[in-house]
């Protein structure tokens, strides 16, 4: 596991180094780290992920680093990854494709191609993709409310919310969540009756058994 400490010794020594190029393996750190903290601390992950575009955007002669080329017209990998990272730390809120741009280090014009040819999808259709199956775990995951479900998820509203989800799941979110948990209720409560027959045919087996 990479540890907070570590990260931030790579990210000074990086910083103060002379004519410094950062390599991949810093940047594979920094990105591994954000990824680590997603989840349990959103706000390191976040500082995470700002630091390494902060160090990409440096060069040794203070300059905007060139974008590294692209391959068969998509993004390289190195921009998928921190992209992919930088979208999921900020479902929450406001995504522009200029902000995506440049983390990944390109001209907006120039990342949304490579965006769709990567991802199949432009990039705003793919963050709203995203906001969706997040909401989905937090349907059925909690008690939340749809309103603030919507909020986490980066929505203006519910109405919002219940607009977007209906685009890409055909339903409203509330009867998806009725829906969905109840399908889980009910297949619970199969494994429960299932696991009920089964000790039953053993205590009866074992009766048979003994009187034998």
């Amino acid at each position: 596991m990479i540890r907070k400490a570590d990260c931030d010794a790579t990210v000074v020594s990086i910083a103060d180094a002379p004519g410094y190029r950062l390599g991949r393996e810093e940047l594979r750190k920094l990105i591994s780290a954000a990824a680590a903290t997603l989840d349990c601390d959103r706000a390191t992950a976040k500082a995470y992920l700002q630091r390494a575009v902060q160090l990409l955007s440096m060069t040794d002669e203070g300059r905007p680093a060139l974008a590294t080329a692209c391959i068969r017209g998509g993004l390289a990998p190195w921009q998928i990854r921190i992209v992919t990272a930088y979208i999921a730390a900020n479902l929450g809120s406001t995504i522009r494709v200029s902000d995506l741009a440049r983390v990944a280090r390109l001209s907006v014009g120039h990342f949304f191609r490579a965006f769709g040819e990567s991802f199949g999808e432009p990039p705003l259709a793919h963050i709203a993709r995203r906001r969706i199956q997040r909401a989905q775990s937090l349907l059925l995951s909690s008690q939340t409310s749809l309103s603030q479900i919507g909020l986490d998820c980066g929505m203006h509203d519910q109405s919002h919310f219940t607009r977007v989800f209906r685009r890409f799941v055909g339903i409203n979110p509330g009867v998806w969540r009725r829906q969905f948990s109840a399908g889980e209720a009910n297949t619970s409560a199969e494994k429960s009756a299932s696991k009920a027959t089964e000790d039953l045919t053993t205590v009866q087996y074992d009766s048979r058994r003994a009187r034998a």
